[in-house]
């Protein structure tokens, strides 16, 4: 089937449809200039994601996780919702579209006008404590690894850590 027969055939199936919902994961920000996590040149390219992502990373070297984390979150500040992201909001605002699920922690479709968003990994938009599980801006754990310190959380201090998983 081709590209465009496919998409014919999906908007046939979304024309008829009662409750539509998007599931969507890296691939759709791909083209907002975030690479995806397996492809050549991916977030895993050359890198064990055990050892610079995960909670044991975290737990037993947390600079090389936030120098990972920090590199992830450079990407983001230029990335912009791109005509896929735009396009489901747009199915949303119409009424087509009762929620995007997404695998992504970018925030794009929010970016993108998407308000019923359901991020099943999280958002990098957001830290989270490792001891209490409070929330705080990501702005706050940026602010204390500029300054060479710890991101330490304000409730309890724990260390903040992206609230992804």
């Amino acid at each position: 089937m081709s590209a465009d027969a496919a998409v014919e055939a999906a908007a046939r199936l979304l024309d008829r449809a009662r409750h539509a919902v998007a599931l969507t994961g890296a691939g759709v920000s791909t083209e907002s200039g975030l690479p995806d996590f397996r492809s050549p040149g991916g977030l895993w390219a050359g890198v064990d994601p055990m050892a610079v992502a995960s909670l044991s990373a975290f737990q037993r070297a947390p600079q090389a996780f936030y120098d990972f984390y920090r590199r992830r979150l450079a990407l983001l500040r230029d990335a912009r919702p791109n005509p896929a992201h735009l396009a489901l909001a747009r199915l949303e605002a119409a009424g087509r579209l009762q929620a995007v699920i997404t695998q992504n922690v970018d925030g794009l479709h929010q970016a993108a006008g998407s308000r019923r968003v359901l991020e099943l990994h999280g958002s990098l938009h957001r830290a989270a404590c490792a001891t209490c599980g409070a929330r705080r801006p990501i702005a706050e754990l940026e602010a204390a690894l500029d300054r060479g310190a710890l991101p330490v959380c304000p409730a309890c201090g724990g260390l903040l850590r992206p609230d992804v998983v």
